[in-house]
Order: structure tokens, then sequence, then C-alpha cells
């Protein structure tokens, strides 16, 4: 018994020792909320524009997101009464992180936590500046890493994150800097993400690199800004023609069960006007046309796509025509599609006008080329489709078998990744 008792205090110490350097929320809060500051930009008549966060990372020295900075002719840095001036110091707006620095800035910078210390389930805190509220703090888990680049994961977040947030801090339970929070899905309740930190230790190399690339002077301040609009998650970005390693990131959501799910599609080669991404999982032309989606990440919105994709851009209000295709999986489909009138949508925090197309008919089981009508379905889907960036940007798509839904889906654009 005294073993087993001995054994027992062991264990004891040795978890609470485990967890002893994990902080209440208040103390967590204390001992970093005076490395997140808010960032108000302006035009160049010092008109606001923007409100974002950012975080102290070394001596005179913060991380935002590009997109809090863009169309930005100046910003400042601001907690409680005290404001700084701020410039832009190293811009990766590829990976949606920009450094900026603060002269006579002696705050002291946040801990940094280890690379690759990230893991699903732990408890975070994000503290920014969500709707100009400033310092805020949440509470929340990882809830994933996702494959946002190949050298880290994204990081995928309970903590509530709203616009102002971006560029903020998501931190362990130590108080150490995990990411920058960035982004939510449009709608998606929990479902919000930071950037690594693991991405800040090549910060300069990769910006010095993107600005060798570009003019001098002012020119090249002005190529700098538009990037940063590139990559800010907006739908100017996808306006700009699509070039190697750039990723198009949309939600896609099982309305069924309610799973939200981040759908990449990055761009790894292009043989003239063809595009190829993910390693050829999905093929287009430069205009947008759906060519092959052989790894329908998509769910319906790829698996069932027609040949050219769900829409095109000389469709005009009241136009009809009819589909009848077989899909990879052998499946065919007979569908009836009609042109809606073109109505706004705000897409990627932008305001933009699109084209709904609504599709209705029936889906086969094929074989030989012949109708198993067995086991039909119904099928309905709705486009909603932008000729200015030539692709949709929201699907619906529903399947019902003999009374009951098969499958009920949304697929919605989010942001480009440049």
């Amino acid at each position: 018994m005294k073993r087993v008792h001995r054994a027992f205090i062991s264990l004891a110490v040795v978890f609470a020792a485990g967890n002893a350097s994990a902080l209440e929320p208040d103390a967590l809060f204390t001992k970093v909320s005076g490395g997140v500051w808010a960032v108000r930009t302006f035009d160049a008549q010092e008109r606001p524009l923007r409100a974002g966060s950012a975080v102290v990372i070394a001596p005179g020295r913060l991380v935002t997101n590009c997109h809090v900075l863009a169309k930005a002719s100046s910003f400042v840095i601001r907690q409680d009464n005290v404001t700084y001036g701020a410039t832009l110091e190293y811009p990766d707006p590829a990976r949606d992180l920009c450094q900026i620095k603060v002269a006579n800035f002696s705050v002291a910078p946040v801990p940094l936590a280890p690379a690759g210390s990230a893991h699903v389930g732990q408890r975070v805190y994000a503290i920014g500046n969500p709707l100009g509220l400033e310092n805020t703090l949440s509470e929340g888990i990882l809830s994933g890493l996702r494959g946002g680049d190949s050298q880290a994961p994204l990081l995928q977040t309970t903590a509530a994150i709203s616009p102002g947030s971006s560029g903020g801090g998501l931190f362990d339970s130590e108080g150490r800097l995990l990411g920058i929070t960035s982004f939510g899905a449009r709608d998606g309740g929990s479902l919000n993400f930071a950037v690594p930190i693991e991405f800040l230790a090549e910060l300069p190399a990769r910006a010095k690199a993107m600005l060798e690339t570009r003019p001098s002077g002012p020119a090249a301040a002005e190529t700098v800004r538009k990037t940063a609009e590139a990559g800010s998650g907006g739908a100017a970005g996808l306006a700009v023609p699509l070039h190697r390693g750039d990723a198009i990131e949309y939600v896609h959501t099982d309305k069924l069960t309610g799973i939200r799910t981040p759908v990449i599609y990055r761009l790894d080669r292009i043989d003239g006007d063809v595009l190829s991404f993910n390693g050829g999982g999905r093929i287009e032309k430069a205009d947008g046309r759906l060519v092959s989606a052989p790894s329908p990440l998509g769910g319906l919105f790829d698996s069932s796509a027609p040949p050219g994709g769900w829409g095109r851009k000389d469709m005009q209000p009241g136009m009809r025509w009819h589909l009848d295709y077989t899909t990879r999986g052998r499946q065919r489909h007979e569908l009836d599609a009609t042109v809606g009138e073109e109505r706004p949508m705000h897409i990627g925090g932008t305001e933009m006008n699109v084209t709904r197309v609504a599709y209705e008919g029936w889906i086969y089981g094929a074989y030989g080329g012949a109708p198993l009508t067995t086991i039909s379905a119904r099928f309905t889907g709705t486009a909603w489709y932008s000729v200015e960036l030539g692709r949709v940007v929201k699907f619906d798509g529903e399947i019902q078998r003999t009374g009951s839904v098969g499958g009920s889906e949304t697929m919605e654009f989010v942001r480009i990744q440049r």
C-alpha cells in the first residue's frame, strides 16, 4: 500500500508540475495585453479607413495582417490614450503578415511559443480589438491545424474573432504567442483562423525577395499597396491574375451536420491558359472555366459540376439551357439551368454584383451510359456567379432521395492567399 500511495503522490506531483505554468485568464491578460495594440489606418486625406490589431514581437517592432493596412496612406498604433505613428517594414502579403516599426517605442515584446508546439485541443486565448473595443479577451480551444502553407498549418480556433481582431494575438495558456489572428469564416460561428508564429522568422527574407522583384521609388510603394490588397482576402484579390503559389479559399458547409471545413485550391502549375490546382486535383482555364475536378474537395460543388463549371460570363437574365452529362464518378446528370437577375453581394468584405443561376433536375447512377432509375435522386442547386471575378462565389446544392435529403451543402468564397 505504501508503494502504491507513493507512486500516486509522485504522479500527482509530475502532473501538477506539468500544469504549473498555465495561467488563469485574468493573470494571462495582465501578462500580455500590454503587447497588443490597436491599428488605425487613414487615406491620403487623413480620413479613417480600417481598424485592426498588432502584436509587439521585438523592441520597436509589431506584426499585423497585411489586409489591415491595405489602401492606407498612413497608420498609427494606439492603446488607451497613447498613440504612435508607425511605418511598414516587412510586407509578406502572400501570408497576410506585415511587420511594422515604431520609433521611440519601448513596450516589451510578448513571449513566443516554441515552434511546432500548437496542438489540437489546447486552451487558447485571443486578444485584439474587435469592433474597436480595445484589448478584448476571448477564450477557446485550438480546434484544428489546417494546410494553409507547406511550412506550417493555419491555426483553427473557437476563440471569438470579429472585424478589428485581425492582427491580434492568439496565445497559449502560458501567455505565449501561437499565432496572429487573421480571419473568421463568414457566418462561421466559432470557425476562426490565425497565422502561425513560425512564419515570423521568415518575414524579413520573404519581404526582401518580394521587393527586389518590384520597381523602386513611388512605383514600388504603389505595387506593395496593391499586393497587400490582393492578399487581404477581399474580392479585389481574385480580380488580379493568379500566379503559381496563390491559393483560393472557400468554406464548405454540410448543412445536415453543421460541419464547416476550409477548402483550399492552391495553384501549383500554369501551362499556357490552363491552371492546375492541388497537384491536378482541380484544373481550370485562365478565365475561370472548369476543365475537371478529379479530387472533389468542395463536395457537390466539385463532384457534380457540369462541363465549364456552374457559371459563365455570357449569361443574361432569363437565359435557360439543358445539361446532360456524366461525371467522373459515373453519375449522369440531367439538369435545367435558369439565369436570374443580377444583384449585389458582399464578397470578402467587398460588395460586388453577382448573377444567380438555378439548377434543377435528376442525378442517376450510370453504367455503360444507361441510367439506373432505381437509384435516381432529385437535384437542386443555386450558384452565385461573379462576372468580374470569373467564378462562382457561393454555391448551394441539395440531393433528395425518395423523400429524404441525401445531402445539403454550401460552398462560400472566403479569400485569396498570395
